[in-house]
Formats: structure tokens, sequence, C-alpha cells
């Protein structure tokens, strides 16, 4: 699960429906990406372009950073 990124979603006011649009994905394909429902994850081109197009003020890495991660209480924002 990419708990960063649901924050800073819910912080925004952005959707898995705008992420999905954005990458050409099902909003079903995001939720479950984001969520932790797969394995898979977010490759890193579409962590590119979310980042880029929703939060160039975060810190990629912050952002990006799954549940499981040791960077997980990484403080840059």
């Amino acid at each position: 699960m990419y708990t960063n990124l649901i924050t800073a979603m819910k912080e925004r006011g952005i959707t898995f429906a705008q992420i999905g649009s954005l990458l050409g994905y099902r909003y079903q394909t995001v939720s479950e990406n984001i969520q932790g429902n797969t394995e898979k994850g977010i490759c890193v081109n579409d962590a590119m372009k979310i980042w880029k197009v929703f939060f160039p003020e975060r810190n990629f890495m912050w952002l990006f950073c799954r549940e499981q991660d040791d960077f997980n209480d990484y403080a840059g924002r």
C-alpha cells in the first residue's frame, strides 16, 4: 500500500479515476495497485507521471514508498 500517496491524494482531492485517466488505466486497476491489493504496485514510469502532474511539490521517494519499506518514516516532503 502506498500510504503516503493516499494521504497526499486525500489532501489534494485527487481520485483514482483522475489518475486512471492520466495513465490510461481503469479506475479499478489504479485502486488495486495503490491500495496494495496487488504485489505489482506502480511502475516507475507511471509513478513519475503521477508525481509530475499531481504532486510535483512532494518528495518523490516519500510519496511512492510502500507501507513495508524502511523509508516510510522519511520526512522529506
